[in-house]
């Protein structure tokens, strides 16, 4: 079968018009063998020595779905961002589809020039936008100035603030986590298990965060926070989260942290995710976030992948914020050449579980099996770390794994628990604004710069707060974070006006 790169096509479709239409039926039928390739990035955490054999299974549906075919471009997690960044200067074979999950907030991609509107091209497919039709508040996060610049998957849309440690280190402690609902109480428990388990960290400090903050509304920025609402559900001032009562209360429990030993030493030299930090021994435990404490810590005590049977908690407000909808996107680039092809093939995977099946889970019967209960396991000898694809499975990062076969560790339901999720989320009252940063691009640029040099030495404690925080607030007003509050807010008391 002969491929053609989205370039090559453009071109091909150009000369094709200076031909003359005598095409001899010969021609036409090789014509007909011809399919755009559509180049789509995916993340890995483990080896995928099976991306070829993944790669072909989705070319069998996608030249009959999608008319089209995709060359799958493998992004290491570890190195996500320089990769990513690499991936996104266009170049003689650019990308055309990717997701955002981990790397740039939409409205820095929008300001860059790197995705592609969408509005237009979804006019082909409305069946993608149906998915949405209860929730059309969804679709408006996924927008700028009005235009559409993603889409968002198919999935749980809020993620509370979470918790997670070694049972045994919760029992040694007496910890009951019905009654962690703060992060004050967070502290409170980890204190008591640090007092029963002395050698133990309770807090992975790393050079990624640690903590990402669920419980407030970040107005798209889910990297560097300048400009936020603290109290998302009775006010829209937009506030300098570096400044605010929200940020200070963290600190203050940062440095109980430090100065009792729960954050794990030498943390700039540690990379792993916060996870794999509890998984590898480095830490006992570890802040982060979920869509349902249950069912997470339901897959995680099935698959017993952190020596031992782990409990915690989610903690803080429940809400469904432009961040929460904006932190698992799909994009086609503005360097696609085939932006219709490209289009055609992330329809595809929103519509046909097959794709997302074979996207998370691999091949069956190579890189998963089906179970005697009918749900997927690993070969034998196999787990995530070896079993020859991403590790990742298909999950809610994935366009839509709504049709897609349930794990062994999951709950028979759990599609419906996350529909749930969703019906109990409360909104906040900036949900679908997305702010256009273009105008005060400079000043995010430097905050972005500063908040690279001091943030992450702050919260892992390897700096002394009181002296470091006043200069590093002091460094953001110098970049310019009071011009962008400002411009938030601006734009945000006008997207309210228009309601």
């Amino acid at each position: 079968m002969k491929k053609l790169t989205a370039a090559a096509l453009a071109a091909t479709m150009g000369v094709s018009l200076l031909i003359s239409t005598g095409a001899t039926a010969e021609n036409a039928g090789a014509q007909e063998d011809e399919y755009p390739v559509v180049r789509m990035a995916y993340t890995h955490i483990f080896p995928a020595e099976d991306e070829k054999a993944v790669e072909d299974a989705m070319n069998e549906i996608l030249r009959e779905e999608a008319h089209a075919e995709v060359d799958l471009i493998s992004v290491d997690f570890s190195d996500l961002t320089s990769q990513m960044n690499l991936l996104l200067t266009g170049g003689k074979e650019p990308l055309d589809i990717f997701s955002s999950f981990w790397y740039l907030p939409l409205n820095t991609l929008q300001a860059n020039g790197q995705v592609a509107e969408l509005d237009d091209l979804l006019k082909s497919h409305p069946e993608v936008l149906d998915l949405f039709k209860d929730n059309p508040e969804v679709l408006d996060a996924c927008k700028i100035n009005g235009k559409m610049y993603a889409l968002p998957t198919l999935g749980p849309w809020s993620s509370p603030e979470f918790y997670f440690c070694l049972k045994s280190d919760s029992d040694a402690a007496g910890i009951d986590w019905s009654k962690v609902k703060t992060l004050d109480d967070l502290t409170d428990a980890m204190l008591a298990m640090k007092k029963a388990n002395p050698d133990h960290y309770y807090i992975p400090g790393a050079t990624e965060t640690y903590y990402i903050p669920k419980d407030i509304d970040t107005l798209g920025d889910n990297n560097t926070f300048l400009g936020v609402l603290t109290d998302p559900l009775n006010s829209t001032t937009v506030e300098n989260y570096y400044e605010s009562e929200y940020f200070l209360n963290f600190m203050k429990n940062v440095k109980t942290w430090s100065e009792n030993d729960l954050i794990s030493p030498d943390p700039m030299s540690n990379t792993l995710p916060s996870l794999m930090s509890v998984q590898n021994g480095v830490t006992a435990g570890s802040p982060g976030y979920c869509w349902s404490d249950e069912e997470w810590l339901y897959e995680a005590n099935t698959q017993q992948q952190y020596g031992g049977d782990v409990t915690g908690c989610n903690f803080g407000e429940r809400l469904i914020t432009t961040s929460n909808i904006q932190t698992y996107l799909w994009h086609i680039t503005s360097f696609s050449q085939n932006k219709e092809a490209a289009m055609n093939v992330l329809a595809a995977f929103y519509t046909d579980s097959r794709l997302d099946a074979l996207f998370g889970n691999g091949i069956e019967g190579k890189n998963h099996v089906v179970n005697a209960d009918g749900k997927l396991e690993y070969p034998e000898g196999k787990n995530n770390t070896n079993c020859g694809w991403t590790g990742l499975t298909a999950s809610y990062f994935l366009p839509n794994t709504s049709g897609c076969t349930a794990w062994y560790y999951q709950p028979d339901d759990m599609w419906d628990q996350m529909m749930k999720t969703n019906q109990e989320a409360k909104s906040s009252l900036a949900l679908g604004f997305v702010f256009d940063s273009s105008s005060v691009a400079d000043q995010i640029t430097a905050c972005a710069n500063v908040c690279a040099q001091y943030y992450l030495p702050l919260i892992n404690g390897e700096v002394d707060i009181d002296e470091t925080l006043p200069v590093f607030q002091q460094a953001l007003h110098d970049a310019g974070i009071d011009q962008i509050i400002a411009e938030k807010q601006k734009q945000l008391d006008a997207w309210l006006a228009g309601k």
